[in-house]
Order: structure tokens, then sequence, then C-alpha cells
């Protein structure tokens, strides 16, 4: 069974992989809905179930790196998911958007990939671990219902989950009443 960090950052080079395809597609072949939908969906598990973790079981700094990892989901996928939908793949603020979610982004992946996780793991027996990314696992599972090509949503179905706040998405998952 997969510990947390190996789940997190198997995530994670889902969507650097995404990133640099759409990123060097030329513009009229560019698809978004995939990229939007695999940040989306790794952010909101992330959100869920890795910071809190982090609080939880992270004794210095674990509660600093929760607020910002949550700074990082809003930043990311409240305002510039939704900003980059707003554009036509083909237009040049499309791209500039793209790139602007990779700013902020890059950095959350790195510091996540090499400080976070190991910090979490260290902190963390290995069945805890096995246990979170199981759960990890089975919303990503419960969030990926059969959809369109590339597995995404459809417009209205993202949208719906990217709007949605937290404290509701926790609550219609499970994790919270």
């Amino acid at each position: 069974m997969p510990k947390i960090s190996e789940a997190v950052k198997h995530d994670h080079a889902l969507i650097k992989n995404v990133y640099h395809r759409l990123a060097a597609a030329s513009p009229e072949d560019r698809k978004s809905d995939e990229f939007i939908w695999k940040l989306d969906r790794y952010l909101i598990v992330d959100d869920l179930l890795v910071t809190p973790a982090l609080e939880r079981y992270v004794v210095h700094g674990g509660k600093e790196r929760h607020r910002r990892l949550s700074d990082d989901y809003d930043s990311a996928s409240l305002h510039k998911l939704r900003r980059m939908q707003t554009f036509d793949p083909a237009e040049d603020s499309f791209e500039s958007s793209l790139k602007a979610i990779w700013v902020d982004l890059e950095p959350h992946i790195r510091e996540e990939s090499t400080r976070d996780l190991e910090h979490l793991e260290e902190n963390m027996s290995e069945s805890e671990s096995e246990a979170l990314a199981k759960k990890y696992e089975g919303i990503k599972q419960l969030l990926q219902q059969p959809y369109g090509e590339d597995g995404a949503p459809d417009a209205r179905t993202l949208s719906a989950i990217l709007e949605m706040p937290r404290q509701e998405l926790r609550v219609k998952i499970g994790l919270s009443q």
C-alpha cells in the first residue's frame, strides 16, 4: 500500500505533465479542461486531507503551513482557474493565465514534495500514512466519476465543483457533518 507522500507526489507528476503538454500545445490544439480538472481535484483533496494532517502531525510549523497551503488553494483554484476558464485557449490571455497559475503552483509542489511530505511522514506511523493515502485515493475516486473526454467533467459540473465552499464539499464527501 502506498504512503501519503507517494500518492501526493504521483498527483504532482500528473499535473506537471498535463501543464507542460498544455503549455507546449499550439493555441488551436489546447484543451484546458484536463488541466483544470486534474489541478482542481488535486487541490481539493490536498486541502481536505493533507493540510489538516500537517496541522495535526507536524508540531512545529504545521498550523502555519496549513494556512499557507489553504491560501495556495484559494489563489490557484478559486481565482486563477476560474479566470483561465473565461478565455478561449487560442487567446494570449489564456497563456498568461496558465503561466500565472504555474508561478504559484510550481513552488507549492516543490515545497510540499521536499519539505511538507517529509515532515508529515516523519511524524506519522507507516500505517497512518497508508490509511491517509487510502482516504486520499478514495476521495479522488469519489470526485472522479465517469466524465467526458480526458476524464474532465463538463463545464457546468466543473464550475459547480470549483465554486462549492470547502465546508459544503467536506460534508458532501463525508469528512465532516
